[in-house]
């Protein structure tokens, strides 16, 4: 780990004296942005960079270039390798039969700077912020010193490419290297990152990929050509895409899904520019759609994906943005396709035959339409208060219907508040809550009153969706046997309602029926607790989520008596030693020492319910030591014998089950200090290769069997309780005792569990 840590220091700190130097290039040497070629054994002007010092000066397509710092232009390296101007102090050029000389200053464009130093600064200052930002986490992923190495490459690539094109030196053969081998690290530090769902490449892939690479770097020493790079940068996006959306239908973890959702996504925005506007069009055509510095700035959306995959508690809600995307980026299509014609249909004359023209103001409208959406939708959220104070007013009101409604357990309550509510809300008036039984009879639950509903204005079919017309609303809340609950209402004024009342009214209405079916399921959960016929008819999950209570109420109880009154406790135990202290009658000290006594038999005493109630060591030491622990205590109250064995290699990772094995030995022992009039008791607990086995023997009077098969009522306590932890955790309980009469035949129990080996 320390080679690690040092290895990923070295690389951010060469990372920083790359950035440093190529900032030192771009403020020394100007971006002069002269393209030129070779016609007739002369050089010319072919283009002049838009951003460069050139497109200030009256220097046009065709001018033929004489000299560069008073040498012939073909001995100048970055003309003869790279077709461009740099490292020049002046240039002459020949226009007409003149010749006309220019002194290059360090005059830059606004533009130029904004994309040859600020967008590559912040990029830098991006990616370098974050690589050092997770070298604190080292331990905590073992995929992220990849993302660190590949943040440390990555992040100098655009001042690299800025200052390449301003001195012709060896930063020509690292631009490239670095493009191709972050991308490879990308990569490789995905198929880390996912490692547990599925491989995303295999290693021969990722050695190739590297060597790759390695054979760009070499073809930018021996030929310094640009298509090698431009070609493997594309190999290696398809690849990354294809891994992602194979990975993305392979898992079955919504979890991993939503983060390769985010990574897909954020690779494609990145990249998808570069390569399809200006990588691919230069490899096959020879000529780009757009120019790089249009392209570049998207890179930015790598060190965000990858720090999101990494830092998703720390970062904002991508998925929720990326679900926008897909509805904004339709929206944009389509205005973007009616500006488009309407643009072709008036002024045929500026786009027609020149495809690269029209697709870059496709792509200008699109991009822009699409950040408006998302502005609009920003500065809706961030006023929303002032723009729409009504749908403050309704999202208050929904607030405040859910608290009333954690203390309202009355059918009558709820008629008050809807009717309160929706009348204040919305322009309607003799909102009832009404209940119709099987026989036609409709209560109105408000006041208990009987309601005429086929004096009601809609018709009487009514079904769980919200029914509105032009005179009222009325929708069925709750269906059972009993009969249906209905809500009614009529409005004040014939209108319909807009979007907000509507979309508020169907959410009230929703929250409404989930109150009521709770309320009702409630009810027959209370009946079924209170059964005393037959416990059976409880369902598993209520029985689990019953303990699970209990667990947590002893957790709680253990917790509040040692936070309060042990500790209140204890605190008057120093006050007595204080007072003890400063008093001289020795009666009086007796007296204090024996308080004192007294106090601290308490605490023990209250230290030994809080164990009882709940044994938090049990997770810690292990259940073999926990039990240990607890059969020591028995043997100190108890008067009968007490042998244990548990095997040496006993195992349990099941912490629920290990708590309830724990209980069900605790009750067992209970159960023999209280009732069993043993002389000997007996307990062991074994594993097997499928299977848990408590055995449980004494030589008590034994128990009766009927009295078993009598306690049918539900508890945590007892014998309920015992036999219902048993079931809740999948085991099975026999019990045999063979008493006759007033004879001493004991007790025997049983109980095996199956070994769940994938938990």
């Amino acid at each position: 780990m320390i080679r690690m840590r040092f290895l990923l220091l070295t690389g951010l700190f060469l990372s920083f004296i790359l950035a440093t130097y190529f900032v030192f290039v771009i403020f020394k040497y100007p971006y002069i942005g002269i393209i030129v070629k070779k016609a007739d054994h002369q050089i010319v002007v072919d283009s002049v960079d838009p951003y460069g010092w050139a497109s200030e000066q009256s220097i046009y397509r065709g001018d033929v270039i004489r000299l560069i710092d008073g040498r012939s232009p073909t001995k100048k390296p970055s003309v003869q390798h790279k077709e461009i101007i740099s490292d020049a102090k002046k240039i002459t050029i020949e226009r007409g039969n003149q010749d006309v000389q220019y002194k290059i200053d360090n005059h830059q464009p606004v533009t130029g700077m904004i994309y040859y130093f600020l967008v590559p600064s912040v990029f830098f200052l991006v990616c370098f912020s974050l690589g050092c930002f997770l070298f604190k986490f080292l331990d905590k992923n073992k995929s992220i010193p990849v993302l660190i190495l590949f943040l440390a490459v990555i992040a100098p690539v655009l001042l690299n490419i800025s200052a390449n094109s301003r001195i012709y030196n060896w930063s020509r053969y690292t631009v490239g290297i670095f493009m191709c081998i972050s991308l490879v690290l990308l990569l490789h530090f995905l198929r880390n990152y996912y490692h547990s769902s599925s491989r995303l490449v295999s290693n021969h892939v990722l050695s190739f990929l590297y060597l790759g690479a390695g054979l760009v770097l070499i073809n930018r020493v021996i030929a310094a050509d640009y298509p090698l790079e431009l070609f493997f940068v594309p190999v290696v996006f398809i690849i990354l895409m294809i891994s992602v959306f194979r990975l993305y239908y392979q898992t079955k973890n919504s979890e991993v899904k939503k983060s390769l959702q985010v990574l897909f996504t954020g690779i494609f925005l990145a990249l998808m520019p570069f390569v399809t506007l200006y990588a691919l069009p230069i490899v096959i055509f020879k000529d780009s759609i757009m120019p790089w510095e249009w392209t570049t700035p998207f890179l930015v959306f790598l060190p965000i994906t990858t720090g999101y995959l990494v830092l998703t508690y720390k970062m904002i809600d991508l998925s929720f943005i990326i679900n926008r995307l897909h509805y904004y980026c339709l929206m944009s299509l389509m205005i973007m396709s009616v500006i488009l014609t309407g643009t072709l249909a008036f002024d045929p004359g500026k786009l027609s035959g020149n495809i690269f023209r029209i697709t870059r103001l496709a792509l200008f409208v699109f991009t822009v339409i699409l950040l408006f959406l998302y502005i609009k939708d920003y500065v809706e959220y961030r006023f929303r208060k002032i723009m729409f104070p009504k749908r403050q007013d309704f999202q208050m009101s929904l607030n405040r219907f859910l608290q009333w409604m954690k203390s309202e357990h009355k059918l009558a309550n709820l008629a008050f508040i809807l009717k309160r509510e929706i009348e204040n809300f919305l322009p309607a008036k003799e909102v009832t809550l009404v209940k119709v039984d099987q026989n036609g009879k409709a209560i109105s639950l408000l006041d208990n009153t009987k309601v005429n509903v086929t004096h009601h204005s809609m018709t009487n079919e009514c079904t769980e969706r919200l029914q509105m017309d032009v005179h009222g609303f009325k929708i069925n809340l709750y269906h059972d046997k009993s009969g249906t609950i209905f809500l009614y209402g009529r409005w004040k004024m014939r209108r319909k309602l807009n979007p907000d009342e509507k979309i508020w009214l169907e959410t009230l209405l929703n929250y409404a029926q989930v109150v009521i079916e709770n309320q009702d399921k409630a009810e027959d959960l209370i009946a079924l607790l209170s059964l005393e016929k037959d416990r059976d008819l409880l369902p598993h999950t209520v029985k689990k989520a019953i303990f699970n209570i209990s667990e947590r109420e002893r957790k709680q109880l253990s917790r509040d008596l040692h936070d309060t009154i042990i500790q209140e406790l204890l605190a008057l135990a120093r006050d007595v030693d204080i007072k003890r202290a400063g008093c001289a009658d020795p009666f009086v000290i007796d007296m204090l020492s024996e308080i004192r006594e007294g106090i601290l038999n308490n605490i023990k005493t209250l230290r030994e319910i809080i164990h009882h109630l709940h044994p938090e060591f049990i997770h810690k030491m292990g259940l073999p030591l926990a039990l240990n622990q607890l059969c020591l205590q028995v043997q100190k109250q108890s008067s009968f014998a007490l042998h244990m064995h548990i095997d040496q290699h006993f195992t349990i990772f099941d912490r629920e089950l290990e708590i309830n094995m724990y209980r069900i030995v605790q009750e067992l022992l209970n159960n023999a200090i209280k009732h069993s009039q043993a002389e000997h008791v007996s307990l062991i607990l074994a594993e097997e290769s499928t299977r848990y086995i408590l055995l449980y023997d004494d030589d008590g009077i034994g128990i009766d069997k009927d009295v078993l098969k009598r306690q049918h009522h539900f508890s945590t306590m007892g014998w309920p309780g015992l036999n219902g932890r048993v079931a809740i955790t999948g085991g099975q309980l026999n019990i045999d005792s063979l008493k006759t009469g007033n004879g001493r035949k004991g007790l025997h129990i049983e109980i095996v569990w199956p070994i769940n080996r994938g938990l």
